[in-house]
């Protein structure tokens, strides 16, 4: 566990301890053929491997609203797993995932209690190094699908 993380939960004994040590050099930006930007493996990933693990910010329903109308922001919100009028911003690698109907990678909340929502990248299948990760995104996809 990070020190920055331990120092957290020491003064608010509710917090989750989660091992915040899963950053590496797997997840790395790319460019995507069609799609702009995209998250690719920097080494092989296993399945079941956690790729990314990062805070979100919560957002309500008029801030989503809100940012539905500021384009590109309104683009890399997540639909909060509990309210679906609401958000959550992943401050993290998930966030640069472009969708696939066959992803192999998908994002899970866990609840964190006072420490908030915290997202986690992790593999579906074993995914190769140099291989776009990818995930199918909950909502209606608002966007021409590149195939």
């Amino acid at each position: 566990m990070s020190e920055v993380f331990r120092k957290a939960c020491n003064q608010n004994e509710a917090c989750v301890p989660l091992d915040w040590g899963v950053r590496t050099q797997k997840a790395v930006p790319g460019s995507s053929p069609g799609r702009g930007r995209g998250l690719f493996a920097g080494g092989h990933i296993a399945r079941g491997e956690i790729v990314d693990r990062a805070c979100t910010v919560f957002i309500s329903a008029e801030q989503a609203k809100a940012l539905d109308a500021m384009q590109p922001l309104g683009d890399f919100y997540f639909e909060h797993p509990r309210a679906k009028e609401e958000g959550l911003m992943v401050l993290g690698m998930a966030s640069l995932c472009n969708h696939a109907d066959q992803p192999n990678a998908h994002v899970r909340f866990v609840d964190g209690g006072p420490c908030g929502w915290v997202a986690e990248l992790y593999a579906l299948d074993d995914i190769p190094a140099g291989a776009e990760i990818t995930y199918k995104y909950r909502c209606a996809l608002w966007f021409q699908e590149v195939k």
